[in-house]
């Protein structure tokens, strides 16, 4: 994968708390522009997953814990899906 080099302006005050220069770091906001690409609907899981060198499931777990739901349907709308499924399995 081919990266570029982004600038964006931020508040002097972040400097305090962030080591721009920590590999470690510039990670975490690569991987929290493309949560929020996700969040957004702008890019699919599998696509994030790829771009972060995760699997699908490690992405979906990372989501979660940022609060970030896989499935954003009601349980209702669920229940109704897997009773459709089984109709035309029949």
């Amino acid at each position: 994968m081919n990266l570029v080099k982004i600038e964006i302006d931020v508040p002097e005050t972040l400097l305090n708390f962030v080591d721009v220069k920590n590999v470690e770091y510039q990670k975490k906001i690569r991987e929290l522009m493309v949560y929020i690409l996700v969040k957004e609907n702008k890019i699919s899981y599998g696509k994030a997953a790829e771009i972060l060198g995760l699997s699908k499931f490690e992405l979906i777990t990372d989501l979660g814990k940022m609060g970030i739901e896989y499935f954003d349907m009601e349980g209702s709308e669920a229940i109704e899906d897997v009773k459709t499924i089984e109709n035309l399995m029949e």
